[in-house]
């Protein structure tokens, strides 16, 4: 029987916690939000008494490894703590406390071009042996469980589930006057729709498929007449896929937003017409969820994880499928049926999926690898 299935459960044993926010303050993305959301949310149990730790912001390589190498472990130490997680990949070569990890996917391994050298080379060589003897590997979803198992030759015994959440900002619906202003922003005087592309636009996130369906789309279509906003990066930041825009005659059709508080990502998913994530690629994908949260449509890619995570909640086409991909756009924004089946399937769906939930679960982890060290150390 495995951890979900168990269910989290409540004790009245104090554990203490020292949580590695290192790496999670230094990036951005889904790692960053899952670490923060879960140190948040571990505050607030009884059960648990959560400790943050940090090695230094500066000081290049040289700190980093002193960190890996020695000041994690002691910082662990001073805390006195029972465990030691480390939610965003990078973990100490050695702890004296159990250690957890969080290891969201192997995108590192499955598309190593995406990554800087040293982040590479890290993956190869150091995490394994690291996360071979942690005593838990915490993941998202069944299917990069799957893969840590595969590509970083982990026992599947020791790589656990535990569910990530969705921000209750999300779920709050925002001021309609707000959501009014900032599609009219963002719309100008276009008659279309608004289609929106959460997250920095990686290869493995597949946004050429969007572009090619809109500037290929017939002039008689509300697709041929959309806006489609980019959150998370700038056109600076991704200048081959500025010239793909420009080359397909898209400039005044695709919006940057950039890196944007959450507040104001909440009322642009709101003020969406439909979520497009036609990713080939992902641990677990949090937007989808988001946009279903704030009663976005959502139409996914049926790759990797996302029909784990989306259930019937999404319209799912091929990433490679480009009719598939107009085809199901076209539907979700001119069938008023479909759009209110997917709109109320879509916040049943991301209910199931709250930071509190995986808190717990994660809790119940923390016990189970200090009741093994305690039995193991008495053996």
């Amino acid at each position: 029987m495995n951890l979900l299935e168990m269910g989290p459960r409540r004790t009245n044993s104090l554990l203490t916690v020292a949580f590695d926010m290192t790496f999670p303050n230094r990036i951005r993305g889904g790692s960053s939000v899952y670490a923060h959301a879960l140190l948040a949310q571990l505050k607030k149990d009884s059960d648990v008494s959560v400790q943050p730790i940090s090695g230094p912001s500066g000081g290049g390589a040289g700190a980093t490894l002193r960190w890996l190498l020695q000041g994690a472990d002691v910082e662990a130490k001073r805390s006195r703590a029972d465990v030691l997680h480390c939610p965003a990949f990078v973990a100490p070569w050695r702890s004296h406390a159990p250690l957890v990890i969080t290891m969201h996917d192997a995108a590192a391994l499955r598309f190593p071009a995406e990554f800087a050298p040293e982040w590479r080379l890290y993956n190869r060589y150091f995490l394994p042996a690291v996360a071979r003897r942690a005593a838990a590997v915490l993941v998202g979803t069944e299917s990069s469980r799957s893969d840590l198992v595969r590509y970083y030759g982990l026992d599947g015994r020791r790589v656990i589930v535990t569910r990530y959440g969705v921000d209750e900002i999300y779920r709050r619906a925002a001021e309609s006057r707000l959501i009014a202003d900032e599609r009219k922003a963002l719309m100008g005087s276009s008659e279309g729709a608004l289609l929106l592309f959460s997250g920095a636009p990686l290869p493995r996130k597949n946004l050429d498929i969007v572009l090619r369906v809109m500037s290929q789309a017939s002039d008689d279509t509300i697709l041929s007449r959309s806006i489609l906003v980019i959150t998370g990066a700038t056109s600076q930041e991704f200048p081959m896929y500025r010239e793909i825009v420009s080359a397909q005659g898209l400039s005044n059709r695709v919006l940057w937003l950039g890196q944007l508080p959450v507040e104001r990502l909440a009322i642009i998913y709101a003020a969406a017409d439909v979520l497009v994530y036609p990713s080939y690629y992902e641990g677990f994908g949090l937007p989808p969820l988001e946009a279903m949260s704030s009663g976005t449509p959502v139409v996914a890619s049926n790759a990797n994880c996302l029909p784990e995570v989306l259930g019937d909640a999404a319209v799912l086409v091929g990433p490679n499928d480009d009719a598939g991909l107009r085809d199901a756009l076209e539907s979700v924004l001119s069938d008023a049926d479909l759009r209110g089946r997917l709109v109320a399937k879509g916040r049943d769906r991301a209910a199931l999926f709250t930071w509190e939930r995986c808190a717990l679960e994660t809790i119940e982890v923390y016990r189970r690898v200090t009741s093994a060290t305690r039995v193991n150390s008495v053996s």
